[in-house]
């Protein structure tokens, strides 16, 4: 009973210390506030592209002996009037190029696209005469842009297309099979079904692309990658102050010893090994407490998804361990609280660049990675990635067993020494 006494006693003490709240709750949730916000467009899935106005111009028809059904000039107009576009680009017809351009000089559109007459006879036999010409204004940059890689991945879906039509063809003759020129129009139509449909998931709508790539969410949801960068970013400093709060909270012994009042305290009935594992206790609970309110304000607050509660617990666990045994291991090794300032905020800081705290452990140099193998801290950032990566339950089980024997083992080291220091 006196061991929580005592450990309720310094908690108290450390909650009235506006510099100990600021460091312990205030600080950290005002940077994972800022890295949100800063990216929170990102994280919510919205893309920021300004509104594009395009004019279409569409000359082109198709010559009377084409394979095609559909002119390229009537594909590209198509792609600007597509519904999955609408959210963010606005496309008008226009009857010539004077028109259009007529609209882009008086800034009804920003973008003005001209496909030119017999463009699709032209680029199918190879020509390169006629091109698609794109017109804007001058004091617009990305809509330009995107607006020319648009048409441009079109015509390439085209080139593509023919030449895997002479491809099958070429084929087919390697295998003594006569080519059939009927065959033509249903080839081309099933590689141009094909592309439009990759072309649109791409540039019209990259939630769809990027489905194929990234890896099925285990809950069964669609995963944002900047959501969760900046999850494991907002990680990376709650575990860099979780650190740095075990250790400034087992400094009090230090302040206390100066102020006289542990020497007091040692004069009293109470055996030292209790008044010292009070303390101890009471940076467990300083720990504790301040990594409790990081997720759940990262939780509630910012949406961060921290995975399966099981698995959570076990992290949440390994960081209180570990960082209380690191703190527990500094401060013995600091005479006066004059030297912990140096201390924790070099040691601490050093610790937290190699094991990956500030960069979420992303494109880490191969050195720093090795290095965040030998730290407790990179453990710690570890088992939040496996956490929220949605990893099964096993896979937490060696980052914990890890943490819980570093945490012990400093714990146990920095314990004998103030015990020798305050026999």
């Amino acid at each position: 009973m006196k061991i929580l006494d005592i450990a309720l006693k310094d908690l108290t003490r450390s909650l009235r210390s506006f510099f100990f709240l600021g460091m312990m709750i205030g600080a950290p949730l005002l940077l994972i506030g800022l890295i949100y916000f800063a990216f929170s467009g990102a994280a919510g899935g919205t893309t920021d592209l300004p509104a594009v106005k395009v004019g279409v111009v569409n000359l082109d028809v198709l010559p009377a002996n084409s394979p095609m059904t559909t002119s390229l000039g009537a594909s590209i107009r198509s792609m600007f009037f597509d519904g999955s576009v609408m959210s963010w680009l606005t496309a008008t017809d226009y009857a010539d190029e004077a028109s259009a351009r007529a609209a882009v000089d008086g800034q009804a559109i920003g973008v003005a696209v001209i496909v030119p007459r017999n463009f699709s006879e032209h680029f199918l036999a190879g020509k390169t005469d006629l091109q698609v010409l794109i017109v804007n204004d001058p004091t617009l940059t990305i809509g330009p842009q995107v607006v020319e890689n648009m048409v441009i991945s079109l015509l390439d879906g085209a080139a593509g297309g023919g030449i895997a039509v002479t491809t099958v063809m070429e084929r087919q003759q390697a295998n003594g099979i006569t080519p059939d020129p009927a065959q033509v129009p249903a080839l081309i139509g099933k590689y141009s079904s094909w592309y439009m449909d990759f072309q649109r998931n791409l540039f019209h709508s990259p939630d769809k692309a990027a489905l194929v790539l990234a890896a099925p969410s285990t809950q069964g949801q669609t995963e944002n990658p900047m959501q969760k960068m900046i999850g494991l970013m907002m990680a990376g400093q709650m575990v860099f102050f979780a650190f740095f709060t075990a250790a400034y909270s087992m400094g009090s012994i230090l302040r206390e010893d100066e102020e006289g009042t542990l020497s007091r305290l040692f004069t009293t009935p109470t055996d030292r090994t209790i008044i010292l594992s009070g303390k101890f206790l009471a940076v467990f609970l300083s720990v504790g407490i301040q990594s409790l309110v990081m997720i759940s304000a990262a939780h509630f607050a910012f949406g961060v998804d921290w995975g399966r509660p099981a698995s959570l617990m076990l992290a949440f666990a390994g960081q209180i361990i570990a960082a209380s045994g690191l703190g527990v291991l500094l401060i013995s090794f600091v005479k006066t609280s004059k030297q912990e300032g140096p201390v924790l905020g070099g040691g601490l800081t050093i610790l937290g660049m190699v094991s990956g705290l500030f960069t979420a452990n992303i494109n880490m140099p191969e050195s720093f990675a090795m290095i965040a193998n030998f730290t407790p801290q990179g453990w710690v950032l570890k088992s939040w990635r496996i956490v929220m990566n949605g990893q099964p339950f096993m896979d937490i089980l060696v980052p914990f067993a890890v943490l819980l024997v570093m945490g012990v083992a400093m714990f146990v080291v920095g314990a004998r020494m103030f015990g020798r220091r305050y026999a």
